[in-house]
């Protein structure tokens, strides 16, 4: 059976291939910075377009489920669509990024990490706590406050400042403050 990390390293290498910005995050992101848990998807972000719709049905359709009204739905309407894949039935989660100036500079500050041998793009780990912080107030999840506080206690070069003027201007203060920095 296929696991998550060769799903992972296929859908980057396709992005790729189409030049299709994207950048992992979410529980596989926040893998790669701290105690590694369990999680359910692959969640990605990508910068695309409606006239990309096509493209990224083409790319998948191959060996993933992949409805291509729920591309160009999501693409429309800046939200979510997913992919799974046949074999391995990993479920792949593609974030349209928004076009806000926090989203936009969270994309900005992406990083480039190298993973068994492939650079992948990855959020940067402030970023992460801010969407896991979003996460957590809209689903009112106490696995991403979890996830959150694991950020804290094992990163210890975060840079505070940008976090905590994120947090005032994204109106996350109420559920930061649930967090044990």
């Amino acid at each position: 059976m296929i696991d998550e990390i060769r799903v992972l390293k296929i859908v980057v290498k396709r992005l790729e291939s189409a030049r299709i910005p994207y950048m992992i995050t979410g529980s596989i992101a926040a893998n790669f910075y701290t105690t590694p848990r369990m999680t359910r998807d692959i969640d990605i972000v990508i910068e695309v377009e409606e006239k990309d719709a096509e493209t990224l049905f083409s790319l998948f359709s191959s060996d993933f489920y992949v409805d291509k009204n729920s591309i160009r739905n999501a693409i429309h309407n800046k939200q979510i669509f997913n992919i799974i894949h046949s074999e391995g039935i990993v479920k792949v989660d593609f974030i349209i990024r928004k076009d806000t100036n926090y989203r936009n500079l969270e994309f900005k500050n992406r990083r480039s990490i190298v993973f068994e041998g492939q650079k992948i793009f990855i959020v940067s780990p402030e970023d992460l706590i801010l969407s896991k912080l979003f996460w957590a107030r809209e689903s009112l999840s106490e696995m991403q406050i979890r996830d959150v506080n694991n950020l804290f206690k094992t990163i210890h070069n975060l840079d505070r400042g940008y976090i905590e003027k994120w947090v005032h201007e994204l109106e996350l203060d109420e559920v930061y403050n649930e967090v044990k920095k």
